[in-house]
């Protein structure tokens, strides 16, 4: 009897614990998060929070899916598709000038990633922007590089046409770049560029790049964006996904080499020599010397009225769009 009872004690502790796991599975807060492209180094730090439960231990079920670009991912979330999602301040500002309500409550990329690529020759002296005039660029079809190089190029006391842009297929850029078909082509640290350097390898090619932010271009790259909804509805839901991000990008900047593995596992067609290198890029962009607070995400206030003033030119905003509605710094 007293076995009996000692098994059916068991069984009882058994079914509470599983009814308890039951529930708080059930009680986790749903976040579909949309990452602007393929898996790669740039969200490397979500992708390594979902593999280490990080979601999981702040009480949230995310769920990640693959975008198709930073516009369409911002009026994406915009639009109560997804939660949150890999955005740049310029898709906020032009979803916004549309009517759109989107927020730009993160940083990821502390600067502008953004570069034009060439192909390096050897014994050929370093180049600067001016030397490439009339040489023609592949961006993609709706690449911000469409409009802000041209803004750029004027910023530098260049002609808006000192380069030929051409609007290509992202999935061709690279071939096309590598075969000659393009001089130039447009490249991001911490996603295309170690892709680019890698093929370049393989032709026995060395790649070369003009960062924008080296002359001149001071603003933001791209992070986290939710919407004013979202922050108005949830806002600890943003806070303990935002916590538990920037603890992956923490974890990814220490451990490099296991944050690599631990994303070709939940994703085993990409190449790891890829993924490490956008990870180290990405570890050197996403924590922002110069800020006044030093908690990783932190958004200045002098770089995004930078951000700001470069877009309003580069796209021709007015002033109802207040630099202060673009972004929020919320309790983290």
């Amino acid at each position: 009897m007293a076995k009996k009872l000692g098994i059916s004690l068991r069984l009882a502790a058994l079914a509470g614990a599983f009814a308890s796991m039951m529930t708080a599975a059930s009680a986790a807060e749903e976040i579909s998060f949309n990452m602007s492209w393929l898996p790669q180094g740039s969200v490397g730090g979500v992708l390594v929070a979902k593999a280490k439960g990080f979601y999981d231990e702040a009480g949230l079920n995310v769920s990640v899916y693959q975008g198709y670009g930073g516009q369409r991912t911002v009026n994406e979330i915009d639009q109560g598709l997804f939660d949150i999602g890999y955005g740049d301040p310029v898709s906020v500002i032009l979803n916004r000038v549309n009517g759109g309500k989107a927020v730009f409550v993160g940083s990821i990329n502390t600067v502008w990633p953004g570069a034009l690529c060439y192909i390096q020759k050897d014994g050929e002296k370093t180049p600067v922007l001016a030397d490439f005039s009339g040489k023609s660029v592949g961006g993609g079809a709706t690449s911000p590089v469409q409009n802000i190089v041209p803004a750029w190029l004027e910023q530098n006391g260049l002609p808006k046409d000192h380069l030929k842009l051409l609007r290509m297929n992202p999935a061709v850029i690279t071939s096309s770049f590598l075969e000659g078909q393009v001089d130039l082509a447009e490249c991001w640290e911490g996603a295309s560029l170690p892709i680019l350097n890698e093929n370049a390898q393989e032709t026995g090619k060395k790649i070369g790049m003009i960062k924008y932010r080296d002359f001149g271009l001071d603003m933001y790259g791209s992070g986290f964006v939710t919407t004013e909804a979202m922050l108005a509805e949830k806002p600890e839901v943003v806070d303990k996904f935002l916590d538990a991000s920037y603890r992956g990008y923490e974890y990814m900047a220490a451990h490099p080499e296991e944050a690599a593995d631990l994303i070709v596992k939940q994703y085993p067609t990409l190449k790891k020599t890829v993924v490490l290198n956008q990870i180290k890029q990405i570890n050197a962009l996403v924590r922002d010397p110069h800020a006044e607070n030093k908690d990783l995400g932190f958004v200045r206030a002098d770089r995004m009225e930078k951000t700001m003033g470069f877009v309003r030119e580069a796209f021709v905003v007015d002033d109802s769009i207040k630099t202060v509605d673009l972004y929020r710094n919320i309790s983290r």
